[in-house]
């Protein structure tokens, strides 16, 4: 029987809602004080080359300029921005400036001024001299036997094979190939990347302001970069305003904290617009091949998968990434027999990284297009294929070993097929198609998986501490990485609901090294399951130890004792009562106890999480304009902690997902390597107008090791979106194109050619 919750599962606000809506909320690029200094970055104009000759004089002679930066005056050091713990083992290619440029856009020198006049004119002053070498603007030249080396370990990344079974050898009546691409395109944050830093000249300590994903990752690359203790570097993490992976790497940073421990500064950079876009990270391009075997009556035998992903100018995350994409291919089906390989591939273009959902969508993008490819050419029912081949609850997950957990593949297909009304929408579309008139109809479906913990990738641990305050309110510590989605206020309900307070009574700030007790940060969808459960266990852990000091106050056996808002009672005499405000004066003045705790949570598991996507579209055959109609999102979330917020959530994820799908690109000049949308008017972003009417249905059965059995919801939103809509549209118009963004150009010209792509 399912408990009845007082906090979780109400819907309520996000607790930054206030202070975002009307416009309190201090973020990093708001930040201010007296003498602070501003920097401002001068761009390459070339694809590839080296900077021959570099005149600062000039920008230098400018009254309020106090620094300028280029490769002759920073360390040779390098780096490397995806690291995130200090164990990793990372690429290092990055320097603060190289006279090697490496893609259109990369930074060649920076100004630090007293204002941001004044850094934006001293940078126009600076006069940089270029030898341009032949850029590598494609994999395919990138990788080309002979081709020039972008970095001295060559510009190629080759996975190991990975997988199980034989593919090469197993039998099946039925094979079928995909070419599957999808396009570079940039995360669109509201807030632009911003840190600030400032050096304390009596203690020799760096603090650092940001809005990122992991302070301890950040801290651990800024102190091996500038050769500082983690001691003397202190890294606060602010309100943010959405990441989507492009905080989770160490971007701005580096630079900031240069600029401050050499002058001694307090020091900020915020990037504009143009410059999040071409100089930060990108969602990777990539191409990939699928290959699959299938018995007559659908069941899979075999699967086999290629992809080249685009890493840009620096591998950084990328040889991660690509792992990533073939660790998530036994999620969501049981296939006997697969094979995964792929090659990261440096280009001179803007770097790829971290996006949301971390391989996940990529892999959904290969295979679930794969398969409605498979069901279109064999007359199969998509969802009847799916309900043949998706693992049951507690299967094993062949690619690591370790069951997929309470993953319910299975129900949020057939939940779905009924809510969507499937059969009757599909034979809908049929009908109307007929007609042969201007639109055209189609429906699509898609599934999706994602993790709830790093478990058993590497050993995924969390650390919360708690203190009761005099007055009996409490005061939490867990470095929690809030994008804007309200995971605050998910570990205040966790908290709420053990110790039976209201919200107000409990305090919870963000991540900050000095405060905090180590964590990885924000990713992997890890933050209800792993933290919340720290949060729930550090909780319990204080509520008991607070009903030993009252049976110590009340002269009983604590076995006796009962807990009810906030309370302490013995059962037989329910009026002799002592408060938790009782309590705490009762330990500082009688016991001479401070009443905290602290406890640090292992996950042991890492059940799936299980999303099936369904949706209608209608394509003007004129214009090549496609409409989505509806949608609907069924996920498997164990228990929603905040309905409102996950629901937010989903919506999200559809938005990004018709994106990815239909029109968010970011394309180069195909000479210069120069990126050809740099701000909001030319990028085609899916807007709050051209959102379609979705619904959302949540099945909700508590995992057993969630904190209330709560699993993730963050990232697998967006997972099965892209290949759905794709689906809904080659439906529509009989075709196969399977290369993304399917913009109005690449509709139009399949109508008008008669050509597919497959």
């Amino acid at each position: 029987m399912r408990e009845e919750l007082k906090f979780v599962g109400a819907s309520l606000s996000n607790d930054q809602a206030y202070g975002k809506a009307t416009g309190a909320i201090t973020y990093c690029s708001d930040m201010t004080a007296p003498g602070m200094l501003v920097i401002r970055l001068k761009l390459s104009t070339i694809a590839h080359g080296w900077i021959d000759e570099i005149d600062i004089e000039e920008a230098l002679a400018l009254p309020g300029v106090r620094a300028v930066y280029y490769w002759g005056n920073t360390p040779d050091r390098k780096y490397d921005r995806g690291r995130v713990a200090s164990y990793e083992e990372a690429p290092n290619q990055e320097r603060l400036f190289d006279r090697h440029v490496r893609f259109y856009g990369e930074r060649v020198a920076a100004v630090v001024a007293e204002s941001e006049e004044i850094a934006a004119e001293a940078c126009r002053r600076i006069r940089v001299s270029y030898r341009e070498i032949p850029a590598m603007l494609t994999m395919e030249e990138a990788s080309r036997e002979g081709a020039e080396k972008i970095h001295e370990e060559g510009n190629v990344y080759e996975a190991p094979e990975a997988g199980w079974g034989d593919f090469e050898n197993c039998q099946a009546e039925y094979c079928q190939k995909t070419q599957v691409a999808l396009g570079r395109m940039t995360h669109l944050s509201m807030e632009t990347h911003s840190c600030r830093a400032l050096w304390d000249k009596s203690s020799g300590k760096l603090t650092v302001w940001t809005g990122c994903q992991t302070v301890f990752g950040i801290r651990s690359t800024l102190g091996d970069f500038l050769g500082l203790p983690y001691s003397k570097i202190h890294v606060i993490k602010t309100a943010m305003g959405g990441s989507f992976g492009c905080k989770q790497e160490t971007l701005v940073e580096p630079l900031t904290a240069w600029a401050a421990c050499d002058l001694k500064a307090d020091v900020r950079l915020v990037y504009t617009r143009e410059e999040q876009i071409i100089h930060t990270m990108l969602k990777h391009n990539l191409e990939g091949v699928i290959e699959s075997k299938i018995h007559p009556d659908g069941k899979i035998e075999g699967v086999r998968v290629s992809v080249m992903l685009d890493a840009g100018a620096y591998q950084t995350i990328s040889p991660s990434y690509l792992r990533t994409i073939g660790g998530k291919l036994g999620k969501v089906y049981r296939i006997p027999n697969i094979t995964y390989g792929g090659k990261s591939i440096c280009t001179n273009t803007a770097v790829n990284g971290s996006f949301r959902s971390w391989g996940s969508s990529e892999e959904a993008a290969l295979l679930e297009t794969h398969w409605n490819q498979v069901c279109a050419d064999r007359g199969w029912d998509p969802v009847e294929f799916r309900l043949k081949n998706v693992l049951n609850p507690y299967e094993q997950d062949g690619m690591h070993g370790v069951t997929i957990g309470n993953a319910r593949l299975r129900d949020v297909l057939t939940a779905g097929r009924e809510r969507f009304r499937w059969e009757e929408r599909k034979q809908a579309c049929l009908e109307k198609n007929k007609a042969q008139g201007r639109y055209r109809y189609g429906v699509g479906v898609a599934m999706g998986s994602h993790t709830s913990s790093f478990y058993p990738y590497i050993a995924d641990v969390a650390t919360a501490t708690a203190r009761l305050q005099e007055d009996g309110s409490l005061t939490l510590h867990i470095a929690i990485h809030d994008h804007g989605c309200g995971t605050v206020m998910a570990m205040k309900k966790i908290a709420a609901e053990v110790m039976e307070l209201d919200l107000e009574q409990i305090q919870l700030a963000e991540a900050d090294t000095e405060h905090c007790m180590y964590d990885y940060g924000c990713y992997g969808s890890r933050t209800t399951y792993v933290l919340g459960n720290a949060v729930k266990k550090c909780c319990e852990k204080l509520k008991e130890k607070a009903k030993h000091v009252a049976a110590y106050q009340l002269q009983c056996s604590a076995s006796v004792l009962r807990y009810q808002d906030g309370r302490f009672y013995p059962e037989p005499e329910p009026e002799r009562s002592v408060s938790l405000r009782e309590i705490s004066d009762y330990a500082l003045g009688t016991l001479g106890e401070d009443i905290y705790t602290a406890y640090t949570h292992n996950s042991v598991e890492n059940p799936g999480v299980a999303c099936a996507h369904f949706a209608e579209v209608s394509v003007d055959t004129f214009t090549g304009s496609v409409k989505v109609e509806h949608c609907l999102s069924v996920h498997d979330i164990g228990r929603a902690i905040n309905p409102d917020l996950c629901r937010g959530q989903v919506g999200s994820g559809i938005q990004q997902g018709i994106g990815i799908a239909l029109s968010e690109e970011i394309k180069l000049d195909p000479k210069t390597g120069e990126v050809l949308v740099s701000n909001l008017k030319n990028y085609e972003v899916t807007n709050a107008c051209d959102m379609p009417d979705y619904d959302v249905l949540f099945l909700e059965e508590p995992d057993h090791e969630g904190p209330f059995g709560a699993k993730s919801i963050g990232e697998v939103v967006l997972v099965p979106v892209a290949p759905a809509l794709v689906a809904a549209v080659n439906q529509a118009l009989g075709t196969r194109l399977y290369r993304m963004p399917l913009t109005p150009a690449v509709i139009l010209d399949a109508i008008e050619g008669g050509h597919d792509e497959n």
